[in-house]
């Protein structure tokens, strides 16, 4: 696909479905499941009304591997409060995506008559791992790049030969790629990257990458062999960022040619009206990137299910800007 010169990335880059959400797999807290339920995605994949499902809702899926066993962790960003993983866990991950009753299975069943894109995370090879496991008749020690490499090549083999074996799946679910997890790409990970990368496009499928505004490397995205690319603002409603941030966020996404991250989560960092700014900006009289871009949704510290439960009214507001019928919403203190 030739991208235009300037702009967002677009929202049918590539021939993708664009609203694309984030379903993190096996979080730090225990209400985060590794196995997600149809009961579970259908706020994901349907609009949901007092227990109805009244619409679709995503059209596309990532499922982020954060861990598979209590204290290893596949995502980068928690192993500080454990271990990195070892081949176990690696295969674990590929046990839980095509688990008969969750996951991949569940969203299958939750299509109905729609195709849904669905993305998964690469596990990171964690340099502090030293024992990883044996492949290729060796113990691989992730000290040294080329068995990191040789790790990922191994594991996205396996990945994709379960996905080839599972072709029930294929009539409704469309695989499109895998999201590499660090937000950050430093020069130690470089190289492994762009070998990844291309390892995946080898085998015809995309590379995903949801760095932060600011990002060491963001710029150079494409050099570094990603084909979509969306930036997170760095903007949560309780911190010293305020929702000039999400502005920046867009013109350097708009020259940079990549997506937008649309945030809404809980906790201290989150604030009670920062969805509604993520919202009121992406409409054509701000940012527009509500049809101008690409968008990929995390609900950190939260789910769906808690937010239509708690929240309906803000759900709805949601489900309306999905599908570009959100107006602009004031609230107390609003600045723009």
């Amino acid at each position: 696909m030739v991208l235009p010169t300037i702009g967002f990335l677009p929202p049918n880059a590539y021939e993708l479905r664009n609203h694309v959400c984030m379903i993190p797999c096996g979080g730090l807290a225990n209400d985060v499941p590794l196995t997600w339920k149809d009961s579970q995605l259908q706020y994901y994949a349907k609009y949901m009304v007092h227990g109805q499902r009244i619409d679709s809702m995503f059209k596309g899926f990532i499922f982020n591997g954060i861990r598979t066993r209590d204290t290893h962790f596949l995502d980068p960003l928690f192993v500080g409060f454990g271990e990195p993983s070892e081949m176990i866990d690696w295969l674990q991950w590929i046990d839980a995506l095509f688990a008969p009753y969750a996951n991949f299975h569940a969203l299958h069943r939750l299509a109905e008559n729609e195709k849904l894109d669905v993305w998964v995370s690469v596990p990171y090879p964690h340099p502090f791992q030293k024992n990883f496991g044996t492949v290729q008749g060796r113990n691989l020690d992730f000290e040294s790049e080329i068995d990191r490499l040789t790790a990922v090549q191994w594991w996205l083999d396996q990945f994709v030969s379960r996905w080839e074996q599972s072709s029930q799946l294929h009539d409704k679910l469309a695989f499109r790629g895998f999201l590499w997890q660090r937000e950050v790409i430093d020069d130690d990970d470089e190289m492994i990257v762009k070998w990844v990368n291309a390892s995946i496009q080898a085998k015809k499928f995309l590379c995903m990458w949801l760095p932060n505004y600011g990002s060491a490397r963001v710029i150079d995205w494409r050099e570094l062999g990603f084909h979509v690319t969306a930036l997170h603002s760095n903007f949560s409603g309780n911190q010293n960022f305020d929702s000039s941030w999400i502005k920046n966020a867009c013109m350097f996404s708009r020259y940079y040619q990549t997506g937008i991250q649309v945030t809404w989560g809980k906790g201290m960092m989150y604030n009670d009206t920062h969805q509604l700014d993520y919202f009121n900006l992406g409409l054509k009289e701000y940012s527009n990137y509500v049809t101008d871009s690409f968008i990929v949704y995390q609900f950190p510290n939260q789910t769906l299910e808690s937010i239509n439960r708690d929240s309906l009214t803000d759900y709805i507001r949601l489900y309306t800007f999905i599908k570009d019928l959100y107006q602009k919403i004031d609230y107390p203190g609003i600045t723009y």
